[in-house]
């Protein structure tokens, strides 16, 4: 039996993955500002808001460090939680949205990632972090200068990470950049509602709706799920992965 530490797990992509690894018979711990609609014996929900920074994460650690990891196997953080607003052009942005983004978005997930390092490496458990991207990581997009920065800064957060572990020859701890696509999420309601003003691709959203060329979140959270409990998550290979690899890998 495998650990999984999900954040932003009471609805979408998040929701789905504790579902998955409940499913396959895992421990779940889901950390989030509300709870998901889950009844098992297996799951626990832990009350976080990320936009809180340091302050949730201690309140985290102090959780987690009496989690008893001895009877799991390997242990998987799924950094998922995150925001799209605000979304803008630079001059009318909000500094405390601004702000509250980038704890969230960027600042939060490196935070747990520390903690979950050091609490497994003390344990001597394996770790998988995977940090839910975008395709917003790779380019810019108008309209979304705080979504593309904080998504961007969580790739090489990730890019960097790996390359520590390399130069150190730690082979207990992996961390992926994942790239979902676009799923039909609550997230993607929110971006299709955007004013063209504030966000000029918001038609392309709306066809990719209407076009029914959204992703379903349960068929990523799969190959999510399946990837970290693959032997596949332990080997040498790149740390940025797209869904379009996990679909060809894991076939």
């Amino acid at each position: 039996m495998d650990l999984f530490i999900i954040t932003g797990g009471s609805k979408g992509l998040g929701e789905q993955v504790c579902l998955q690894a409940l499913e396959k018979g895992h421990q779940v711990i889901n950390l989030s500002r509300s709870r998901p609609n889950i009844r098992s014996s297996q799951f626990k929900h832990i009350t976080a808001d990320f936009s809180l920074g340091l302050k949730t994460i201690q309140k985290i650690e102090s959780v987690l460090e009496n989690v008893d990891l001895s009877p799991f196997k390997k242990v998987h953080l799924i950094n998922n939680a995150a925001l799209i607003n605000p979304v803008g052009s630079l001059v009318d942005l909000d500094p405390a949205e601004m702000n509250t983004h980038l704890v969230t978005n960027l600042i939060s997930p490196l935070l747990l990632s520390q903690v979950c390092a050091r609490l497994t490496t003390e344990e001597k458990k394996p770790l998988t972090i995977f940090n839910i991207g975008s395709g917003a990581s790779f380019r810019p997009i108008a309209g979304w200068s705080m979504y593309c920065s904080s998504k961007a800064g969580l790739k090489m957060f990730t890019e960097n990470t790996d390359l520590d572990l390399q130069t150190a020859k730690n082979k207990k701890i992996k961390i992926y950049h994942f790239s979902p696509g676009v799923l039909d999420t609550q997230m993607q309601q929110t971006i299709r509602g955007l004013k063209k003003k504030d966000f000029p691709d918001v038609a392309n959203f709306k066809k990719l709706k209407s076009d029914h060329q959204l992703r379903d979140p349960a068929d990523v959270a799969s190959l999510v799920v399946r990837f970290c409990l693959s032997s596949q998550a332990f080997k040498s290979q790149s740390c940025l992965i797209s869904v379009q690899d996990l679909e060809g890998s894991l076939k």
